[in-house]
């Protein structure tokens, strides 16, 4: 095979694993906006999540790669050069701002953090970091990752609150601390 099949294998092979990935995060990121559309009438206290760090620049790559899904198309490139390229700026364009507009907070079945949503049932344990910033820590049982929920300050004594009051109607049972940990 010459050098130019080599680099056709090789950028067939990058498009596709793309293709894949950015529908892996377009099928996730529907399904999040589907699971918060059926959760939002049932919303205690929230709040409009903060943009992401570099916003602008996520939209712009989008539109950059919409621009080169259209330059691919009009040069009749292969297919599987339009697609993925397409699936990307689909996701920039419409899935992050989508995603960026979930206001996060605490609702009836569970709590909506920055990594997504966790219901109650789910929770194993739970912390205030009262830093400069006030952020609530989750810990889900299942052992996966901690979520974050970054809460204003003048949220914070609703959010207690309303933390309290699952507590009490046992919808949230958090493990004991260790040594009163």
């Amino acid at each position: 095979m010459d050098q130019k099949g080599t680099n056709e294998t090789i950028i067939t092979v990058v498009l596709l694993a793309l293709g894949v990935y950015f529908s892996v995060l377009l099928v996730h990121g529907l399904t999040a906006y589907l699971r918060f559309r059926r959760v939002r009438s049932t919303a205690l206290v929230t709040w409009p999540a903060p943009r992401p760090r570099h916003f602008g620049f996520l939209l712009g790559l989008g539109v950059v790669s919409a621009a080169v899904a259209a330059l691919n198309g009009y040069l009749q490139r292969p297919v599987h050069h339009v697609v993925p390229q397409g699936l990307m700026s689909l996701y920039f364009i419409l899935m992050v701002p989508l995603l960026a507009s979930i206001p996060l907070g605490l609702y009836r079945d569970g709590i909506w953090s920055e990594a997504g949503f966790v219901a109650w049932a789910q929770i194993g344990r739970l912390a205030f970091r009262e830093t400069p910033e006030i952020v609530l820590i989750l810990l889900p049982r299942s052992g996966s990752s901690s979520f974050r929920l970054p809460v204003p300050p003048g949220e914070y004594g609703a959010v207690r609150k309303a933390l309290e009051e699952k507590a009490r109607a046992r919808v949230l049972n958090v493990d004991q601390g260790i040594l009163g940990l």
